[in-house]
């Protein structure tokens, strides 16, 4: 759903401008009294517009939009663009300024021209790459294909600790959902705010919250409906034919479904007394003893530890149990899927659209996709933040 145009500024200025009206005819009074002296240096760009309200709507009715009205009339949500504000506003004016630099980071060194250094080239040559489209559809499935070889390789549920583990190492910074099967990390010791230990999370889902996996009402159920098909069309995309496809996704959805029912909601996550179960990896492997828990962690390369937290212990209780109730080959279709579906905006264009389609169009409202551009900037900026920012 797209959200409305805000002015969060203005909008705080008139409420207290409304609210404490006492305190502003002393304060008028004071100025007017004040020495010349003390006015600002023209020019001068008062912190309150005035045309970003529309004074044809009763404050006491509906403040914010007799407040932030005029804004959001003369600042309707772009087309690329799920929600919009003066900070969005502002984050597209950086993305341009930065697109700026990343084109001529990208050009080749040539003659009588400053030669690029190694972190220029560095973010230039990643700019280019993603900006070479041609390359990308030829590629094709290339750049996951080793990840969906390493999935069909597994014959059993305790052979799914290493693969869980590559696909979270590799995955994991792109998306939450990309968390397979759980969401693992470190955070903050919540009992000593100075030390920092490992945590494991419910996860593993392909839409944003539990809820949309359990909520009955009849948009519910149409984004249900809709998800297998997304589903279903990727698995399409990746080679399987229709029939196999279909099937596939009501077992993608089935699993999910089970995940979600076990996770905890939105609002009790915002009891932090519920998130604290610390323990160590002996008492995990207790909890769930289906999965390789030392092994994973082996994997993962984490530094010995000796406590960590599980934030939702009912959710790895319930993966235990369907680790050996679901078949592997169940579990293999699972990780095929979330792979692809997570690189979808990285891979050849029909696997763009679809990803497009379902995710910002369908489910968050934009409409139209972002240019390539514009994607590569920000995949730039968040993969190679540092050596950008050095630039």
């Amino acid at each position: 759903m797209r959200k409305s145009s805000v002015c969060l500024s203005s909008f705080l200025v008139v409420a207290l401008a409304i609210v404490i009206p006492a305190f502003v005819k002393p304060l008028a009074n004071a100025q007017t009294t004040s020495k010349t002296s003390s006015a600002p240096v023209l020019p001068y760009s008062p912190s309150l517009d005035l045309t970003s309200m529309d004074k044809s709507v009763e404050p006491c009715v509906d403040l914010y939009t007799y407040s932030c009205g005029g804004w959001q009339k003369n600042n309707p949500i772009p087309p690329d663009q799920t929600s919009w504000s003066v900070y969005g506003k502002l984050y597209q004016d950086n993305l341009i300024f930065l697109r700026g630099m990343l084109e001529q980071a990208a050009q080749p060194d040539q003659p009588n021209q400053t030669q690029r250094n190694a972190v220029t080239q560095k973010i230039g040559d990643f700019y280019a790459a993603c900006m070479d489209e041609g390359a990308v559809e030829k590629r094709g499935l290339a750049t996951i294909q080793p990840e969906l070889d390493a999935i069909a390789q597994i014959k059993s549920a305790r052979d799914l600790t290493a693969v869980v583990a590559r696909l979270q190492l590799t995955y994991s910074r792109y998306s939450f959902s990309s968390s397979m099967l759980f969401a693992a990390g470190s955070t903050q010791d919540p009992d000593d705010s100075e030390h920092v230990i490992a945590d494991v999370d419910q996860g593993g889902l392909g839409m944003p919250d539990r809820d949309y996996y359990v909520k009955d009402d009849a948009k519910s159920k149409e984004i249900r409906e809709r998800y297998v098909q997304h589903v279903q069309r990727v698995f399409e995309l990746t080679g399987d034919n229709p029939a196999a496809a279909k099937q596939e996704a009501e077992v993608v959805m089935r699993l999910e479904t089970a995940m979600a029912k076990a996770s905890l909601t939105r609002v009790e996550r915002r009891d932090p007394h519920k998130l604290v179960h610390k323990m160590k990896v002996a008492d995990l492997t207790q909890l769930a003893p289906n999965f390789d828990w030392p092994g994973y962690y082996r994997e993962m390369r984490y530094p010995e530890f000796a406590i960590l937290n599980v934030d939702a212990p009912e959710f790895i209780k319930e993966l235990n149990s369907l680790l050996s109730s679901e078949s592997v080959d169940a579990w293999k279709t699972y990780l095929r899927f979330h792979v692809a579906d997570v690189s979808s905006s990285y891979l050849s264009s029909k696997f763009v659209e679809e990803n497009f389609e379902f995710y910002r169009k369908y489910l968050r409202g934009a409409k139209q996709m972002q240019p390539r551009w514009k994607r590569c900037v920000q995949y730039v900026d968040n993969d190679l933040g540092e050596a950008l920012g050095q630039v």
